[in-house]
C-alpha cells in the first residue's frame, strides 16, 4: 500500500484548511460563537410582521383597535434598560435598541413561554415588536448565547 507523497499531503492539508477558513468566513458576526445551534431555528420563526409598522402621521388608531404605547428597550454590554417602569394591559410596540458591541434580540416570555421575540439585532441597530400585555409577570430578556444569564433580563410586572 502507497501512501501519498509529501506535496500531496501538504495539498491535501492546505485545501481542508482553506475550507475550514471559509466556512468560519461565512458567518454573520463575531458573536457567531455565542449562539447555540438552535438560535437560527427560533430566530427563523421570528417575525416582524407582527410588529405593523406604524405610519407616522397616523396618531390614532383604527376602528376596533387599541392604541398602542410606545417604549424603548435599550440594550448594551450584558445589560437591559426600559424606558418605563410600571405597565398597565394594554399594547406596546416596543422600540429595541442595541447600543452594545455585541450583536443582542429581545425576547418576551410569560410562565416560562416565549409571547414575543425580535430578529438579532446587530451593534448598533433596532428593531420593533408588538406585543399585547396582560396583567401578569414577564420577563424581558435577551436569548443570544449566554446573555441572559450574564444578566440581560429584567422582570416586567403589569397590573390593571
Amino acid at each position: 500500500m502507497s501512501h501519498p507523497s509529501g506535496p500531496t499531503r501538504r495539498a491535501t492539508a492546505v485545501a481542508l484548511a482553506l475550507g475550514a477558513l471559509l466556512l468560519a468566513g461565512c458567518s454573520a458576526d463575531d458573536d457567531a460563537a455565542d449562539i447555540p445551534d438552535a438560535a437560527p431555528a427560533v430566530t427563523a420563526e421570528t417575525s416582524t410582521s407582527a410588529a405593523a409598522p406604524a405610519s407616522p402621521g397616523s396618531s390614532s388608531p383604527a376602528e376596533g383597535e387599541s392604541e398602542s404605547e410606545t417604549i424603548t428597550a435599550t440594550e448594551g454590554e450584558m445589560y437591559i434598560e426600559l424606558s418605563e417602569d410600571s405597565f398597565s394591559p394594554g399594547e406596546y410596540t416596543i422600540e429595541v435598541v442595541n447600543e452594545g458591541s455585541a450583536t443582542h434580540d429581545l425576547v418576551v416570555e410569560r410562565d416560562g413561554a416565549d409571547v414575543a421575540r425580535t430578529e438579532t439585532i446587530a451593534p448598533g441597530g433596532t428593531a420593533t415588536l408588538t406585543v399585547t400585555l396582560e396583567e401578569g409577570d414577564y420577563v424581558f430578556y435577551c436569548s443570544v448565547g449566554n446573555h441572559r444569564a450574564m444578566g440581560m433580563e429584567v422582570p416586567v410586572t403589569v397590573t390593571g
